[in-house]
């Protein structure tokens, strides 16, 4: 799309409106404001056009983004933002207003029955939890504002306080641009750790002064600039089976991809031949929606991912399909030199970046408007093993059994399975000492974690500023830390789901800058809830793969597809872009922003550029490395200074 999609929420009250006027001076700061509750139309604020010029458009976007306004039912300004038609619904009932962004299973009709006859507005919180789909939702009711973006992290929402009014919007970097916000160096440092940094410290703004919401937590705004948290989901209890979880499951998924194919058209869904692409495929064909199908092929030749694709193909008989191989796609790793990312925040998986605008242009071709991504499916359904600590204690001898499964499986030594099993560490502790591990060896590949945080590491280019920094942020933060759930199999889930949500977050606006909407029905909210609410010993085994999914999948897939017990390796791919890429990627380093700002030695990430790679963990430290880079340059950020020299795709 030409313009950014993004929104802003106001409080109601005068500050709100003193702080709308930053985004709509002409309009507002004259008192003109829409006088009917869903009016919508005014014109774009110079200070957030977005500076991409009509030859720069990407080919087969959507450009018809529009600025826009609602009101308070007080007339105040209530949501200023800019978004393509179709993406919010917008409901009435007396002085209540309810406005849902992105997809979602209830209509206008049925969203204004929900705040009907509604005083309280933590009613809503108990309303609107089931609703499928993925969306923001934001109410307005007796001058109090109760915004939330999804559980999984896949929408999110943050704060800042704007000309003495808090504001909250979907994008972080609107909220920078209107309170003229500088980089937050501790943040960036964060951003260099692999694997991603536990919850909320990923989630943290890349922006000072600028503050997330917690996915699973709503903004309350009430008159006179009170501002609150208010709790609003929460991870269900752990009681089914294999046999009722998968029913519930099987609903979800399905009410999840019905949103998908509501709006009709054409949907198109990655088909790579793995269980969780194939399922998305079968279940959007059931809707009766026109639907395309993709899949890019792999470099290397071991990967079985092909002949599986191909079996599903044969059995969908009436979906049309694509199939781009790799000397048509630009090698991983490419682009980065002068990227152009029109995110708020960094992007983990930088090394396919050019690869989205090609893959989408296929896509937009064939007349897609949303593609289904199996993203997510992973983290859900492959689980974690640290259920194993949480079983020992309920189920001794069950849990002995698995971990003699996870222990051949994944080739652990005995003596440290037993004291993985046996550790008792509280959540603070080993937030604590994560902090300290910042810069220790990276663990052995066989070593078991049952702990209740991933061991993460800064890469060895990593300055001492940078671990200094990166330490101060995990110190604060565990003050205040508290698990995702009470046991760590389960925090150890919502955590992996959160991660994959920040993913698809930022991918998603990349699908969109290219012409197309991207959906991920596996991280949506009612799919997380029925997943989590099945006993993790029965969802995740070491003697069956994905279990929970398979079941969940019985009469959707033919029984020939749920046969598959092996994963696609893509590693090879990315290797290979890294020696196509090498050259580009050396110079880079000759002027490197992370280092200007005194977090990378480029000599040490030059040097493993160059060297070898036994391993993955190199490549994806060095991914996170380049993707907070690519960032910077594609905000324009100088290290010279304390504000942004651009933001939204807008020129300095």
């Amino acid at each position: 799309m030409s313009e950014h999609v993004w929104f802003a929420v106001f409080p109601d009250d005068e500050g709100g409106s003193a702080a709308a006027r930053e985004l709509q001076p002409e309009r507002l700061r004259s008192g003109i404001v829409p006088s009917e509750r869903l009016r919508s139309g005014i014109a774009p604020s110079e200070r957030l056009r977005s500076g991409i010029a009509p030859s720069e458009r990407p080919p087969g976007g959507d450009h018809s983004c529009a600025a826009q306004v609602f009101t308070h039912a007080s007339g105040r300004p209530w949501l200023i933002g800019s978004w393509p038609p179709g993406e919010v619904t917008v409901a009435g009932a007396g002085t209540a207003m309810i406005a849902v962004f992105g997809r979602c299973s209830a209509s206008a009709a049925e969203l204004a029955a929900l705040i009907r006859d509604t005083p309280d507005i933590g009613l809503i919180q108990h309303r609107t939890r089931t609703l499928a789909g993925s969306f923001h939702l934001v109410a307005s009711i007796a001058g109090t504002v109760w915004a939330r973006g999804a559980a999984s992290g896949t929408r999110r929402l943050f704060h800042a306080r704007i000309r003495g009014a808090t504001v909250a919007a979907d994008r972080a970097d609107v909220l920078a641009r209107l309170g003229d916000a500088a980089i937050d160096e501790r943040a960036l440092a964060l951003r260099l750790v692999t694997p991603a940094p536990a919850p909320p410290l990923e989630e943290r703004s890349v922006w000072r002064d600028v503050h997330s919401v917690p996915p699973d937590h709503a903004l309350v705004l009430a008159p006179g600039a009170t501002v609150r948290m208010a709790r609003w989901w929460r991870a269900p209890e752990a009681a089914l089976s294999l046999a009722e979880g998968a029913d519930r499951v099987a609903d979800a998924l399905g009410g999840a991809v019905a949103t998908c194919a509501a709006d009709g058209g054409v949907v198109s869904a990655d088909l790579s031949g793995g269980l969780d692409s194939t399922a998305l495929c079968f279940l959007a064909a059931r809707t009766g929606v026109r639907l395309v199908t993709h899949r890019w092929g792999a470099a290397d030749a071991g990967n079985d991912d092909a002949v599986w694709a191909r079996r599903a193909r044969a059995a969908l008989v009436r979906a049309e399909h694509q199939i781009t191989g790799t000397q048509r796609l630009s090698p991983w790793f490419s682009g980065l030199v002068e990227p152009r990312l029109p995110l708020d925040e960094p992007f983990r998986w930088v090394r396919g970046i050019a690869r989205v605008p090609e893959i989408t242009a296929s896509l937009v071709e064939a007349g897609s408007r949303l593609h289904l991504s199996g993203l997510g499916a992973d983290e859900l359904f492959t689980g974690t093993a640290l259920y194993l600590h949480d079983l020992l204690r309920v189920r001794p001898w069950a849990a002995v059994r698995a971990a003699r499964g996870f222990r051949a499986l994944h080739r652990w030594p005995l003596d440290a399975t037993a004291r993985a099993l046996v550790g008792h560490d509280s959540y603070r502790a080993a937030y604590d000492r994560a902090g300290r591990a910042l810069t220790d060896p990276v663990p052995r590949p066989h070593d078991p974690h049952l702990g209740w945080i991933l061991p993460a590491r800064l890469p060895a280019w990593a300055t001492d500023d940078a671990a200094a920094l990166a330490r101060e942020a995990v110190r604060d933060a565990a003050e205040s830390a508290a698990p995702l759930a009470a046991t760590r199999g389960r925090h150890a889930t919502l955590a992996a789901v959160r991660t994959s949500g920040v993913t698809l977050r930022s991918l998603a606006v990349l699908y969109r800058a290219a012409g197309v909407s991207l959906a991920a029905p596996y991280l949506d909210d009612t799919v997380v809830h029925a997943v989590l609410a099945v006993r993790p010993e029965e969802q995740c085994t070491p003697f069956r793969y994905k279990p929970l999914l398979a079941e969940a999948l019985r009469g959707v897939l033919p029984d020939g597809l749920l046969a598959r017990r092996t994963k696609g390796d893509f590693s090879a791919d990315a290797f290979a872009g890294l020696r196509y890429n090498r050259p580009d990627l050396v110079a880079l380093t000759e002027d490197l922003r992370l280092a200007r700002l005194g977090l990378v030695d480029p000599v040490g990430l030059r040097e493993a550029i160059t060297g070898v790679h036994p391993s993955a963990t190199t490549l994806s430290q060095m991914e996170a490395t380049l993707g907070v880079e690519a960032w910077l340059r594609s905000t324009q950020v100088d290290p010279g200074r304390s504000v942004p020299a651009r933001v939204l795709g807008g020129r300095p």
